[in-house]
């Protein structure tokens, strides 16, 4: 759910960003706006075509992802030209290229194979709350601060890739303790 929270933050208020930031009129705001969502995309593909090359397991790639993603977030907060947003945009894209596959992939690998239909179904479901909630808190907080949107989203996502080894190590230990096994971890 963060990861498209995050997401859908970033877009709805790039163009308030371009507007008020960038003192941009209501034109070249719009397409600012469109160029910088357009760079996330060619950048998620090119992200996630780098996968293919790294053998890397899914909580790496989440906490390499939320981090580098946070890096960009932040970034952007900091941006006071068109090219630092767009090169903020470009960096968080980079970083969630890996996380969006990578949670499913988690959560795929997380259970049997007849219950990974509902758990890919939670995935998504939890993906379009992030779309429902994202917009709203981020106008909120755009309300305080032009910088506050992204740097909650750096903050969260940061906080992910911070948490994601912890947990799946806890996780790890309690599972070997169940198995009688001894974590060596």
């Amino acid at each position: 759910m963060l990861v498209a929270f995050s997401a859908a933050i970033a877009q709805v208020t790039v163009g308030f960003f371009a507007l008020d930031r960038l003192a941009q009129e209501p034109g070249a705001a719009a397409q600012t706006a469109g160029i910088a969502l357009a760079i996330v995309g060619i950048t998620l593909v090119l992200s996630q075509s780098a996968l293919t090359k790294l053998a890397w397991k899914p909580t790496r790639l989440i906490r390499t992802g939320a981090i580098v993603a946070a890096i960009g977030f932040g970034a952007t907060a900091l941006a006071s030209t068109i090219w630092g947003l767009w090169l903020g945009f470009a960096i968080a894209a980079a970083g969630m290229g890996w996380v969006y596959p990578s949670v499913s992939a988690l959560a795929a690998n997380a259970v049997e194979a007849h219950e990974q239909g509902v758990a890919a179904g939670t995935i998504t479901a939890m993906q379009g709350l992030g779309v429902v909630l994202g917009p709203i808190a981020g106008t909120l907080v755009y309300s305080m601060s032009v910088s506050a949107p992204y740097l909650m989203v750096a903050a969260l996502l940061l906080a992910v890739g911070l948490a994601v080894r912890q947990l799946m190590k806890n996780h790890l230990q309690r599972w070997m303790k169940h198995k009688g096994l001894t974590p060596r971890i």
